[in-house]
């Protein structure tokens, strides 16, 4: 059965974050992932492919992929998905005080847990909570895509160094994408650091140098810390 969703994705190249649409072909409403940045370069998208906005659905809190939320409400009013467990962490800091690597979320965030559904032309997207990069990193399975936010990259992995971080989590996080998300799904990640836009998660079982390292949590570390 063919699929009733289409990714559209294009790089913001200042800062070479993806901005991910993805809209229902049915219907031509629409999911924003992470905006950030310039809220125009969201708006001039949404207004060329002719689709209805109705969601926000974060992958974390940090700042290059949440910065244009409020901004891109203003022009179309809508629910603002995330991980509860991002949310938790981010309103345990005073208001003005957080960490540089975030940025507040909106009062009336919708929280998500591990292994909750969203709904979606025709698909049942599960949320798959992967700490590492954040504490409340989380991925959007579709039955052939994943959005991984800054879980995984195309031939990479998130940073693991700033504040909330935890390469051991991370580690945990990429052994359970392994195991849990079958191999054909195509990943659709938060910025474009690989040599390519997507990769099948098998084709990165294969080439990605911190995936091959998912047998052994001291070396993943090791490796992950050391760039």
């Amino acid at each position: 059965m063919s699929k009733r969703y289409k990714i559209h994705s294009k790089v913001y190249e200042r800062y070479e974050n993806f901005m991910h649409i993805i809209e229902d072909l049915d219907t031509h409403e629409a999911i924003i992932i992470d905006p950030a940045w310039d809220e125009e370069y969201f708006t001039d998208e949404i207004e060329r492919l002719g689709v209805k906005p109705v969601a926000i659905w974060l992958t974390h809190g940090h700042h290059d992929h949440v910065s244009a939320v409020q901004m891109l409400r203003d022009f179309y009013p809508m629910p603002v998905y995330a991980s509860e467990v991002e949310i938790d962490f981010i309103n345990s800091y005073p208001k003005g005080d957080l960490p540089p690597a975030f940025r507040e979320l909106p009062d009336d965030v919708i929280p998500l847990a591990d292994n909750d559904t969203l709904s979606f032309a025709g698909e049942k997207v599960r949320i798959i909570h992967t700490p590492g990069h954040s504490p409340g990193s989380i991925c959007y399975l579709f039955s052939d895509d994943i959005i991984t936010g800054d879980t995984l990259f195309v031939d990479g992995a998130g940073r693991a160094d700033l504040t909330g971080s935890d390469p051991e989590a991370l580690f945990q996080s990429l052994n359970r994408l392994v195991d849990e998300v079958s191999h054909h799904v195509e990943i659709h990640t938060g910025h474009a650091y690989g040599p390519s836009a997507t990769a099948t998660l098998k084709d990165q079982i294969e080439s990605n140098p911190f995936l091959q390292r998912i047998d052994d949590q001291e070396e993943f570390i090791r490796y992950r810390m050391s760039r």
